[in-house]
């Protein structure tokens, strides 16, 4: 399937209240269902907040609650779901997203390029993985992430088309946050929809810049600044495999040029 419907929800979760958030997150998703969205995507650690001082009690492992129960409301609304959350593995932590499959299946991504503090307490992602679903192979990555344009490159290799994208993006630089975004959509030729959260602490600001952006570079929504709100899309697939065979700029490439990326 190429066409879809594709939304990125933005709130201010409740700081160390998994229960309140997972309730604000099951109320998006109700919406999404009666408006037919195939995909939601959430902000970065959305389930617990962002906070790093709370992720060593509230980080969950793979069969926790918040799993179980994310699991669940994307069988019961046939949706798609991709959540940002701390991950606990042994003696671990991960800044993670997680797509959660409609048949209870869940992948999950490890946040690669962890931002200032977050690196005294998450452990840094190390792969790379596409997601295949009934729309074909899907991206996820992470916040930061997104300024370094080999992660966009590396899953655009891989086959994905679209890339799911949470985030708590820094306030200060939302005019820096969308043009990574549309140069990484640009780049690549690959659709790129991320959802901002709202949060205003000492240690850390974002005012929810959620957009979706199309394989052009364009946006083609975009949230209101410190509204919670969900925004939407329809998007077409077969967009991006008319770009990649009109413009073949994945087949195109001199890799054995790029040498000193390495060095």
């Amino acid at each position: 399937m190429n066409q879809l419907k594709v939304a990125c929800v933005q709130f201010k979760p409740v700081l160390g209240n998994v229960k309140r958030n997972l309730e604000t997150i099951a109320n998006y998703i109700q919406k999404g269902k009666e408006e037919r969205i195939d995909i939601m995507v959430f902000p970065e650690l959305c389930v617990q907040g962002y906070d790093p001082k709370l992720v060593e009690t509230k980080a969950e492992a793979q069969n926790g609650n918040s799993f179980q129960f994310l699991s669940e409301a994307s069988k019961f609304s046939g949706i798609y779901l991709v959540v940002g959350l701390a991950e606990r593995s042994k003696d671990k932590l991960f800044n993670s997203s997680v797509l959660f499959y409609p048949d209870g299946k869940f992948g999950v991504y490890r946040k690669v390029h962890l931002w200032s503090t977050e690196a005294k307490v998450f452990t840094h992602g190390n792969n790379y993985p596409v997601f295949d679903t009934e729309f074909g192979k899907i991206a996820m990555w992470i916040c930061y992430d997104t300024r370094f344009p080999e992660v966009a490159r590396i899953f655009a290799l891989k086959g994905a088309r679209i890339a799911l994208v949470p985030t708590a993006w820094l306030a200060r630089d939302i005019e820096h946050w969308k043009l990574s975004v549309c140069s990484r959509a640009l780049d690549n030729f690959m659709y790129v929809c991320g959802a901002d959260q709202i949060l205003l602490a000492d240690y850390h600001q974002s005012h929810g810049s959620s957009i979706i952006v199309n394989p052009h570079g364009q946006i083609i929504s975009q949230a209101n600044l410190m509204e919670e709100m969900s925004i939407s899309s329809s998007i077409d697939l077969n967009l991006v495999d008319e770009l990649r065979e009109l413009i073949p700029i994945l087949l195109d490439r001199q890799g054995s040029t790029y040498s000193r990326l390495y060095s």
